[in-house]
């Protein structure tokens, strides 16, 4: 098969075509993200180290494909062993383990472009911009494969019985990969996709694994994080102008203010004390929130919301045509950028989430599944096209949806080998 009809997408972050992105040309370097910078989640440890030849391999094909000279693997040094391990099979000239602090977030694509070139990405720019391509573990294992994307790797982790990094089927129940831990009571229990920082809330365990699933966390609901994190934007506006002293901190940590882009969360929080704020010219520097929380969730000292705030501006700001491109200027790294990062063990204390850090061992068992529901839509782009009907008998890697004739998507295939039960707007539901 073609890469384009394996229906890979970036398995660390928004779901962007692997395809699409590998056809850039004028590439200099490859960057593998193994950095996994949010708390809790293991799954790109776990991953690089037991599946390092298809990692090689896939580094190998994409340096092909796309005509870069040299790929940096990027892991923290604080996982010796795995360093250990990385660079005695990393014996080749083409690739270079990158050593990372355990710092939040040391997986920006931001960070990781210049830790590993020293170049900062322009305003407005991509990693493309400055002859950069940045993938994800799990999505050079995927190319290794040559095979259709139809599993994704799991870190699940909190309060629950056995925390595991597992390979499960896309399209699964949430709540039956979730009892792979050893319970099925959820009650009083909140789940995230992602890691806590920039994760989401799953509304109900009905909800399905997607492509860019990275981790399943399960957290009390009555733990003040979790209460924090689902406060309203009504409440966030409130809390906002009532509390906000101005001290800065929110700015002076911010990792992208840090790297030499001009955000600045408190100008969003001043704002937040007048009507119509977030069409406040003053917070217009909001368009460069990257939304990696460490303002709300660590920085302030009064446990106030900056992101959320910079959030709201950041939205109507963009819909009213602002363009990060057309910001003046260029990036220029601040000089107390290396004693401003925040460690993992310092955030996951602030968070409050050290009972449930646990270790995740990888478990080398796929489940089985009897019934997936695969929604058409787990990329950048458009809605992939369904070109199965209802009663359809299929096998699992068979190709179910293509990508719409011109436009930016991916491909998708059956988890699960079974009879076509359901095919709506949003989705293609197989029972096995």
């Amino acid at each position: 098969m073609e890469l384009s009809e394996l229906g890979i997408v970036g398995c660390g972050g928004a779901g962007f075509p692997t395809h699409v992105k590998l056809s850039a040309k004028n590439i200099d370097s490859l960057i593998v993200n193994g950095a996994e910078c949010e708390p809790l989640l293991h799954k790109d440890k776990e991953i690089l180290f037991h599946f390092t030849n298809q990692i090689l391999s896939g580094i190998k094909f994409t340096l092909e494909m796309t005509g870069a000279k040299k790929a940096y693997l990027a892991v923290k040094k604080k996982y010796s062993s795995l360093l250990s391990h990385l660079e005695a099979s990393c014996n080749v000239p083409w690739i270079q383990v990158l050593p990372l602090g355990d710092f939040y977030p040391s997986g920006d694509e931001y960070e990781l472009v210049y830790e590993a070139t020293g170049k900062l990405i322009p305003f407005g720019g991509i990693p493309l911009d400055i002859g950069c391509v940045v993938s994800n573990v799990e999505t050079l294992l995927n190319i290794s494969r040559q095979k259709p994307f139809i599993t994704k790797f799991l870190t699940i982790n909190g309060a629950v019985p056995n925390p595991i990094t597992i390979e499960v089927p896309i399209g699964a129940k949430i709540g039956e990969i979730l009892s792979l831990t050893g319970t099925t009571d959820w009650n009083g229990m909140t789940i995230i996709d992602g890691g806590p920082m920039m994760g989401r809330i799953i509304e109900s365990p009905d909800e399905v694994v997607t492509k860019t699933c990275g981790g399943l966390l399960v957290i009390p609901s009555e733990h003040p994080f979790i209460k924090k994190i689902t406060r309203t934007s009504e409440n966030n506006r409130f809390i906002a102008r009532s509390s906000c002293d101005q001290c800065t901190d929110c700015s002076e940590l911010c990792p992208r203010h840090l790297l030499g882009y001009p955000i600045n969360p408190h100008k969003a929080m001043r704002t937040a004390q007048m009507s119509q704020f977030e069409s406040s010219n003053y917070s217009l520097d909001s368009i460069f929130c990257c939304e990696c929380g460490l303002c709300s969730l660590f920085a302030c000292p009064e446990d106030l919301p900056p992101r959320e705030i910079a959030k709201m501006a950041k939205s109507h700001h963009l819909a009213s045509g602002a363009k990060l491109k057309d910001w003046p200027g260029n990036p220029m790294i601040h000089p107390m950028r290396s004693f401003r990062r925040v460690s993992i063990s310092q955030l996951v204390k602030r968070i409050g989430l050290t009972e449930f850090d646990h270790p995740a061992p990888y478990s080398n068992r796929i489940p089985l599944v009897s019934k997936v529901r695969l929604p058409l839509k787990m990329h950048i782009g458009a809605p992939s096209v369904p070109i199965v009907k209802v009663g359809e008998k299929v096998i699992a890697g068979q190709i179910i949806g293509k990508i719409p004739n011109g436009k930016l998507g991916a491909t998708l295939h059956s988890s699960i080998a079974g009879k076509v039960e359901l095919i709506d707007s949003n989705s293609i539901t197989i029972s096995g």
